[in-house]
């Protein structure tokens, strides 16, 4: 993304006692999409305009925010909203710290097979995803660097259920809690990221682990993974384990992966598979053309209905300014 630098001083050291001295950068990018289930088509088209500020104090402690304009950009509609100034990074020499409106415990971080941003839009219901059901909320999350070895830990102490989403910054009056940990390190030439999380929600336990190794392979890069999850209700459709593995290369300047993930979750028997195909080809001046397509089965892929679809495809464009 081409980013225009801004530097905003003081008007005059006459004037202020100290000169405040700041960056911010300013970016943009639109997508446009058509999404195919099996008939029923979309067109889905938005993007944002997005703000960075960053400034640093005499102790060499780095402090940023940013917010953005936007419409989203996988979803029909037209939703223009401002987002963001909900967070406040302090970057320091070997890690960082964030308090914010909305931080996420890690979750599906074995679920490396997942690629499309688009062509899950109209997809048949997926009943048995392994998943926790809340992982996010206002709280703290920090990163911490230990030789070759990243460590990230976030804690919410104020998350809400359902897809309206939302968080009331309620220190001690929040219902629904969660913290988790996640780490990445080298491994010989791979890379592991290894993660565990756990919420409360009124009483209730949900729990998430997962891990994923990336390594060379061919001319491209293969990633595996395993994700488990665990929660105090029985029968809950969403518990249990999946399997998912990832291979992405280049044919000439064009990135194409592919991707599946085998899902075994809720009652006996109820498994599921997902395969997603992604291929994006460059235009240069920060444009380019995108087609993907996923496909569900399984038991835990709900009946297709006239609206949605086991497989859906997307073509498009994005462009970063």
């Amino acid at each position: 993304m081409k980013k225009i630098l801004l530097t905003i001083s003081a008007l005059s050291a006459a004037l202020f006692s100290t000169a405040a001295n700041a960056d911010i950068s300013v970016g943009g990018s639109m997508t446009a999409a058509y999404v195919d289930a099996e008939g029923n088509a979309d067109q889905h088209i938005g993007g944002a305009i997005s703000f960075a500020m960053s400034t640093t104090t005499d102790g060499g402690v780095t402090i940023s925010a940013g917010g953005s304009i936007s419409n989203d950009p996988d979803g029909t509609g037209n939703d223009t909203t401002a987002t963001g100034l909900t967070a406040l990074t302090f970057g320091f020499a070997n890690g960082s710290l964030t308090i914010a409106n909305d931080v996420a415990v890690p979750s599906g971080t074995g679920l490396v097979g997942e690629l499309v941003t688009h062509a899950d839009s109209n997809q048949v219901t997926h009943t048995n995803d392994v998943a926790i059901n809340v992982d996010d909320g206002s709280g703290f999350s920090g990163t911490a660097s230990i030789g070759d070895m990243s460590i990230t830990g976030t804690h919410f102490y104020d998350g809400t259920a359902g897809s309206a989403g939302g968080h009331s910054d309620q220190i001690s009056d929040g219902t629904i809690s969660g913290s988790g940990i996640s780490i990445t390190m080298p491994i010989g030439t791979m890379s592991l990221t290894a993660s565990s999380a756990e919420t409360d929600e009124a009483g209730t336990n949900y729990a998430s682990t997962g891990a994923a190794l990336t390594m060379t392979a061919g001319n491209g890069t293969l990633s595996v993974g395993f994700e488990s999850t665990s929660n105090d209700t029985a029968g809950v459709a969403t518990e249990g384990e999946a399997y998912s593995a990832s291979y992405s290369t280049t044919v000439g300047s064009a990135a194409i992966a592919i991707g599946y993930s085998g899902f075994d979750a809720g009652s006996s028997g109820n498994s599921s598979s997902k395969t997603d195909i992604t291929l994006s080809q460059s235009l240069g001046g920060g444009a380019s053309v995108f087609a993907e397509m996923s496909s569900l089965t399984g038991a835990g892929a709900a009946a297709p209905t006239n609206t949605t679809s086991e497989t859906v495809v997307a073509v498009g464009t994005n462009v970063s300014f």
